[in-house]
């Protein structure tokens, strides 16, 4: 089913923005389950998944006015969701990314099961959904914004400001992680005639949503406090006063706010006292940009302090995202009203994505490989040997000039695993 089937009616937004409160809560009705199903895939985490619910739909409250045609409105929550997600502080996103650049073919074999007999393969599908929760930062966006709510390639690209090329590389590059992942598990269209196929992720996408369910009592508590919140009167009250971080409102002390009496919330609401002069709230810097610069072979999430919250994204080299993927000198920015409000520069090169290599020579008896690693360089406590899957110490390896020796090579089949500082491995089969 298309999801943006499942939304509410043009005319409803628009008594919204005229400030009905039973329209807002007949949206955030329709759409909050999917805003947490996407704030708990990035974060992994019920609590701060409910935050951002909350966060989205205040914003919601607060911008809607702003939405000139109300048709939009489906795309413009889902950049709202991404904004708010990618720039949440609290959370810590799980990221695993194994994937290039590279173009990938789906799964050739036209013989393929249907995806209903996919998914009931529970190896299968339990590969798919780990393989799906794991992916970068980047690629998780596109994959949710695709497969799960179905936006077009021009509406991702244009939802997360990254050019038409780049939506279709990712999107190249989760089905290749995808297809790595399930022929790790020894999953191929061989064995299993599946194609990884556009029904296939919506469908997979899909069911991984109905495993994370905000229950009905938790989502009434949300749209009970938004309705009741002071900081979502006084937006509604005073639309023009920024409130970020703080309540930037000229508010005389202990001033009573009463509602619209066609309101669907009766009850008034006395606002906490503040004071009477405008609080202005200066725009936000980066104070401190830090990461793990341990070699790695998996993206990097930067960890960037600012002095405030009053800024709308955070960006790498213009893209609204937290991590780095590859080596290399970064931009980051902060970004207010389109605005660039600060930024600082760094230098990156702690990533390691390739395996070791060498070359060898091949004697009657002995196998001698002359190993090198471009980047995190060898390391010596990961070596293992076997010979026909037994683990055996029949061999030499000379750490000064990374020189591996096996002796008595020929009536076994010996393999030897030997990673970087980095964790590729480089596995050998000798026969």
């Amino acid at each position: 089913m298309d999801k943006r089937m499942n939304k509410v009616e043009e005319d409803t937004i628009v008594k919204a923005q005229a400030g009905d409160t039973d329209a807002f809560s007949e949206i955030y009705k329709v759409y909050y389950n999917r805003v947490y199903f996407i704030a708990y895939q990035y974060y992994r985490d019920s609590e701060t998944a409910k935050d951002i619910v909350q966060e989205v739909f205040i914003r919601v409250y607060r911008k809607i006015k702003q939405l000139k045609e109300p048709v939009t409105f489906n795309a413009w929550l889902g950049k709202v969701t991404y904004s708010i997600c990618v720039n949440h502080k609290r959370g810590k996103l799980k990221t695993i990314d194994l994937g290039d650049t590279m173009d990938i073919e789906d799964f050739g074999d036209h013989n393929h099961v249907s995806v209903e007999e996919v998914l009931e393969n529970q190896r299968i599908k339990e590969t798919i959904f780990e393989s799906l929760e794991t992916m970068s930062a980047p690629l998780k966006s596109v994959g949710l914004l695709r497969y799960y709510q179905e936006f077009s390639i021009n509406e991702i690209a244009d939802i997360l400001d990254i050019p038409h090329g780049t939506v279709t590389s990712r999107i190249n590059r989760i089905k290749k992680i995808l297809k790595v992942d399930l022929e790790n598990k020894g999953i191929t269209p061989k064995n299993y005639m599946l194609v990884i196929s556009p029904s296939l992720l919506c469908a997979a996408y899909q069911e991984l949503s109905n495993k994370y369910v905000l229950n009905q009592a938790s989502s009434n508590n949300i749209l009970d406090s938004i309705l009741h919140s002071p900081k979502l009167l006084l937006a509604g009250l005073f639309p023009k006063i920024a409130t970020v971080g703080v309540l930037s409102a000229a508010i005389t002390t202990g001033m009573l706010l009463t509602r619209d009496t066609s309101s669907s919330v009766s009850a008034d609401v006395i606002a906490p006292p503040y004071s009477r002069e405008m609080m202005i709230v200066e725009t936000a810097k980066i104070e401190e940009i830090s990461y793990d610069k341990n070699w790695t072979n998996k993206a990097i999430k930067l960890n960037i302090t600012t002095s405030n919250d009053n800024y709308d994204q955070i960006t790498i080299n213009d893209e609204v995202t937290d991590m780095i993927s590859e080596n290399g000198n970064y931009k980051i920015q902060l970004r207010k009203d389109g605005k660039v409000i600060d930024e600082k520069r760094i230098k990156v090169s702690n990533i390691d994505i390739h395996s070791p290599n060498g070359t060898y020579k091949q004697s009657e008896n002995t196998f001698t490989y002359h190993l090198n690693d471009d980047l995190s360089q060898i390391d010596p406590t990961s070596i293992r040997f076997y010979k026909d899957g037994v683990p055996s110490e029949e061999y030499h390896y000379n750490v000064e000039d990374n020189v591996l020796t096996i002796l008595s090579v020929g009536d076994t089949i010996d393999t030897f695993f030997i990673s970087d500082q980095a964790g590729n491995e480089l596995e050998i089969i000798i026969k």
